[in-house]
């Protein structure tokens, strides 16, 4: 192997490295990084070695990421393939371990830069196993990942493997794409907490189940009781919707603007008959309309779950969700019922918790709303997430109760 080599990084990123953050951005000193190297060791400002980064040119923001901050940094990234499978073996098996996963047929294997492989997530759906790179080195090690992964799973062959390029740049963002065959498309089924969903690969963005949420979908079980009436806002295929059903809500009301997701929403219903369909609407309508329509029917709810999209725009102007939760809350209030409780999330990095938090308490207050925040929620189970670095925490949730 040709001489590592050796960078000065921002002294921003000397700063954040030490304290965890495994992420080195675009600035005038990551930009000079050559081009052509997969690894890069950071200098910090006394110009001695301090960490071995994994070089991304090709992304956007991300300049490189952490490997790993062990000394020699040469002989790690001489054995770089066998720490990929030590810990690709260290994440699995941690997952095997969690009792919470039992009743799901969806959980993460592997959890990027929690799991200290970065830019690398990995889903195990049912009898498929979707890999998600963030960064594009890992396209030379495909083989490497799922021949760990047939090692622990015998029984998987090469053509349950789908890979997915993804990323905050529109350019990343690409369909899955089967290890044997890019133009094959496959549909199946598979439960989550005793309800059966439609999962669709090759066939577009997104699979049809957000398996992050999977643990916040759980931690409603305490906040939907027998008889409630439940609006499900931004409902994209009715998780939410069909976990309240399981657990007895007299009502569901589920909203989308897309026609696609809510006829995807009622065929999950169909797969499960145990679930009483006539206790289901769904509107297909924007948020704002569906709210207005159900106000001016008189339609009360004691759970509202609003999980909007980071930002949308209506054709002249792109609206954050942050933004836009001034005149939800104000809005969803009008048809809340009394005691009722508010389910948000914001889906993103780059606010923190903290001022999404400060946020909705500005909100609440300007509005003259009396709320009480009386849960947190965020990633769990088999999403951990790491001190130090927040973009790993990107999904954040609060649970308020009219007062």
């Amino acid at each position: 192997m040709n001489k590592l080599p050796e960078c000065p990084i921002h002294p921003v990123s000397i700063k954040l490295l030490r304290q965890g953050h495994p992420w080195i951005t675009a600035d005038s000193f990551s930009n000079r990084f050559p081009r052509n190297s997969e690894f890069v060791v950071a200098m910090d400002e006394r110009k001695r070695p301090m960490a071995l980064l994994l070089h991304d040119p090709q992304h956007k923001n991300v300049k490189a990421r952490l490997w790993t901050t062990k000394y020699p940094f040469d002989r790690e990234a001489q054995h770089f393939t066998a720490s990929v499978q030590a810990r690709l073996d260290v994440a699995i098996e941690k997952r095997l371990q969690m009792k919470e996963l039992k009743d799901r047929e969806n959980y993460y294997l592997v959890f990027a830069e929690a799991d200290q492989l970065p830019g690398l997530f990995i889903q195990k759906l049912n009898d498929r196993v979707l890999i998600q790179f963030y960064t594009s080195l890992w396209n030379k090690y495909k083989s490497i990942i799922t021949t760990t992964i047939q090692e622990v799973f015998p029984e998987m062959k090469d053509d349950q493997f789908w890979f997915q390029m993804r990323g905050e740049t529109r350019e990343l963002q690409k369909l899955p794409v089967n290890a044997v065959d890019a133009g094959r498309r496959d549909e199946f089924h598979l439960s989550e907490f005793g309800n059966q969903y439609l999962i669709r690969l090759g066939s577009s963005y997104d699979h049809g189940l957000y398996t992050d949420m999977s643990a916040v979908r759980y931690e409603l079980t305490k906040l939907i009781t027998k008889d409630c009436r439940v609006l499900n806002l931004y409902s994209y295929t009715g998780a939410y919707s069909l976990w309240a059903m399981k657990l007895g809500a007299s009502q569901v009301t589920s909203v989308d603007l897309s026609p696609k997701y809510i006829e995807w929403l009622q065929q999950n219903i169909g797969l499960n008959p145990d679930l009483d369909h006539t206790k289901h609407d769904a509107l297909t309508m924007s948020v704002d309309e569906a709210l207005a329509k159900l106000k001016s029917e008189n339609k009360k709810f004691e759970v509202i779950i609003c999980d909007p999209p980071s930002s949308s725009s209506d054709g002249d102007k792109r609206t954050s969700a942050i933004k836009a939760y001034k005149d939800l809350l104000r809005n969803m209030n009008m048809v809340l019922a009394e005691n009722g409780k508010l389910v948000i999330f914001l889906n993103t990095h780059q606010t923190s918790g903290q001022k999404f938090e400060r946020a909705i308490l500005d909100y609440l207050k300007e509005l003259n709303l009396n709320f009480k925040i009386t849960q947190r929620l965020g990633l769990g189970q088999d999403c951990p997430t790491v001190k130090g670095f927040p973009e790993g925490s990107y999904l954040k949730g609060l649970v308020l109760e009219k007062v």
